[in-house]
Parts: structure tokens; C-alpha cells; sequence
């Protein structure tokens, strides 16, 4: 093999618009990673390295599971790689307005592709914080204005249920030995964010427990008494959804569960025995910390 033609895994990140992080993953949990490596040497992808993740990324791009795609990839008659265009980016504002664009023409699958490559190449975190909830801002505040648009949203929600909850069911041998606990409080219906804060810990390899819409304090009370969680998180969208009472109903756990409430639904002045939390990087950095691991 010609030195020349092999390359690390940066390159083939910025080649294949692949976050170095997944393709690593990709390598430990599917063994599609380099398949040379000497000792002492950067380990780098040949030719049929990179037409296999290239095969990879195209079938995870058009809805295939990664577990699947891993093994339809590592079949494939890769004898010689495709010339790999580098593939950029638009701003992200542009990718917002490509997004709506798409949904009012009911251009379901090009919302997936455009979603799943983002996420591929950026993560959960960024891809929410940069693109997703943009887009679900705009579409609240155009339904304000117009009184049209629910019908994107929830078009939108059930794309991005699926996906994250994809992610979500990749992880492996997770790092926690108890998993943490994802809830929304009492009425509230809105699970879209705990969602996503679920793909994300995934990434990470931290595993949590789904409780989703409408959960009880009781229910939370009792998870807690049977398995103490490290990290108990709760979603409240709505004010009227936020029941302060569960800082105090949560019983005693050894080793403590921590308490994290999230959602605009909340006050800070009124959460003064939990951990109140802005936005899903904190989310990720809170877990992560409390779990005594790096983000």
C-alpha cells in the first residue's frame, strides 16, 4: 500500500463531513476503522477503508441504523474508493431556512437527510443548539404571528423523535452503572428536548432511563427508592407543568441522586434545592461531571 494514499482521521472526517468522534465510534463498536496499523504510528485509512465508510455514511444518511449499515459496509466489494468530494457546509441560518422550506412542502425525506448529516458531522449537542431548536423557535413564532405552522411542528417532532431516538438505541456498554432518569413533570406533554438530551448522553456513552410525557412524582419518588439514580432529570415546558415539590419528595439515596429541572417552565427563585439548567451543553456537562467523566 502507497503511504501517499492512506489518510488519518481527520482527513477523512473533513472528506466525508463525518465527525472524527463518530468515526472512531464506528471503528470500536464496528470495527470500521483502519485496517493497517503499525506499532509506534498514527493509524490511517486505505482506499478500501474509506470506500467502506463511505458506504457507511450513505446508508446512515438515508435512515439505515448504524448497527445494520456496519454490516452491509463491511460486505461491500470496496476494491478501489470513490473520489470523495469534501463537502461543505451551509450557515447555519441557511440550513434553518432549508429546513422550513422543506417542511412546507412536505419534503419529508430531504428534512432526514439534511438532520442526519448534521448530526453526523456535528453531534447531537451542536446540531440542536445550532440548528434545531432554531428551527422550532421559528416555527413557534411564526405560528404566533400567523397562526399557521403547526402542522411543520409537529411534522418536525416526529422526524426528530425518530432520529434521536436512533441515536439513542446505539449505545454499548455504557460508562454508568445506573443509568440516569429523563422525565417530564406532571401535565406537561412536550418530550422533544428530553429527547434529545437522551441521543446526546448516548453519544457520550452515558445511558438514561425514559419516562417521557405526563410522569408522576410518585413514580419518579419510587424510581429513586428502587434503583438511586446518579442524575434525575425533569422537563417542564409550561408553568403550570413545573411541581416545586418534587425537590422535596425525592427520598434520600446513597449515593445522592442529583436533581436537575429544565425547560423555560421553571423559576430560579423557586428551585432553590435542585440544579436548574440552561440549554443541553450544561445538561451533558452537569450529567457528565456528576458521573466523574469528561465531556
Amino acid at each position: 500500500m502507497n503511504p501517499e494514499s492512506e489518510i488519518t482521521v481527520g482527513e477523512l472526517a473533513r472528506r466525508l463531513g463525518v465527525a472524527p468522534a463518530t468515526l472512531r465510534t464506528w471503528a470500536r463498536r464496528y470495527g470500521l476503522g483502519p485496517s493497517g496499523h503499525e506499532v509506534g504510528a498514527h493509524r490511517k485509512y486505505d482506499c478500501a477503508d474509506v470506500a467502506r465508510i463511505a458506504v457507511m455514511r450513505r446508508l446512515v444518511i438515508s435512515g439505515v441504523s448504524p448497527k445494520e449499515a456496519a454490516l452491509i459496509a463491511s460486505d461491500a466489494d470496496v476494491s478501489e474508493a470513490e473520489n470523495l468530494p469534501i463537502i461543505k457546509f451551509e450557515e447555519r441560518t441557511k440550513i434553518v431556512e432549508v429546513i422550513l422550506k422543506a417542511l412546507e412542502s412536505l419534503d419529508i425525506s430531504f428534512v432526514n437527510e439534511i438532520i442526519r448529516r448534521e448530526i453526523l458531522a456535528n453531534g447531537v449537542t451542536a446540531t440542536w443548539v445550532e440548528i434545531l431548536a432554531p428551527t422550532l423557535i421559528k416555527i413557534g413564532e411564526d405560528w404566533s404571528r400567523t397562526g399557521h405552522g403547526v402542522g411543520s411542528e409537529h411534522l418536525l417532532t416526529e422526524i426528530l423523535t425518530k432520529i434521536l431516538r436512533e441515536v439513542s438505541a446505539e449505545i454499548e456498554n455504557p460508562i454508568n452503572a445506573k443509568p440516569i432518569v429523563l422525565a417530564s413533570i406532571g401535565e406537561e406533554l412536550h418530550c422533544l428536548a428530553l429527547h434529545a438530551l437522551l441521543a446526546a448522553l448516548a453519544e457520550r456513552n452515558i445511558q438514561a432511563h425514559f419516562f417521557g410525557a405526563r410522569t408522576p412524582v410518585d413514580s419518579l419518588v419510587e424510581v429513586v427508592r428502587k434503583i438511586a439514580p446518579p442524575v434525575v432529570f425533569v422537563w417542564a415546558q409550561l408553568p403550570e407543568n413545573a411541581d416545586y415539590s418534587i425537590a422535596t419528595a425525592l427520598p434520600a439515596a446513597r449515593p445522592s441522586t442529583r436533581l436537575l429541572l429544565g425547560g423555560p417552565g421553571w423559576e430560579a427563585d423557586r428551585c432553590a434545592n435542585a440544579t436548574l439548567v440552561r440549554g443541553l451543553p450544561e445538561a451533558c456537562e452537569i450529567v457528565s461531571s456528576t458521573l466523574g467523566v469528561d465531556v
